[in-house]
């Protein structure tokens, strides 16, 4: 796909611990000229947030990780960087519950396994959308991937 021209100047921090996960996501969205950071851990992920210099406009992150879990590490990120938007993905999506809860607030969410075209949609929407409809909107947009999380670990 051909780079949306606004894309460029963006960073994307990308949290799983899948390598060919973080390989599939980073070469699929520098097609569209974002730069991609990738980290398979949140330690690693949250010392990037930490780092103010680095620009970071965008984090996708798995829901389920073995440390912190995507929702844990996403309300971290925001104490430190408020205006960070959260794109979660996730693998879990068999459940009945889990697929009803996906269709509720689709909007920052991308189920795994997903086409390049579908993640590359879901990044610009999260990116465009205004802050408030994000997933970092506030503590009630993270009920959702909290009762995902709470199910699974």
């Amino acid at each position: 796909m051909a780079s949306q021209g606004h894309s460029a100047s963006r960073t994307i921090l990308v949290v799983d611990d899948e390598v060919s996960v973080l390989a599939t996501v980073k070469r699929i969205l520098e097609c569209d000229d974002y730069l991609v950071l990738t980290v398979d851990n949140t330690d690693a992920a949250l010392r990037l947030i930490g780092c103010k210099e680095l620009p970071i406009d965008l984090m996708i992150t798995d829901v389920v990780m073995p440390d912190l879990n995507g929702r844990e590490l996403a309300e971290r990120a925001l104490t430190v960087r408020p205006l960070i938007k959260v794109l979660f993905m996730s693998g879990y999506t068999d459940s009945e519950l889990v697929r009803v809860k996906i269709a509720e607030r689709a909007s920052a969410f991308v189920p795994k396994p997903f086409t390049a075209a579908h993640l590359q949609e879901q990044v610009r929407k999260t990116l465009a959308a205004p802050l408030h409809r994000s997933a970092v909107a506030g503590a009630d947009s993270f009920g959702f991937y909290r009762s995902i999380t709470t199910e699974r670990n």
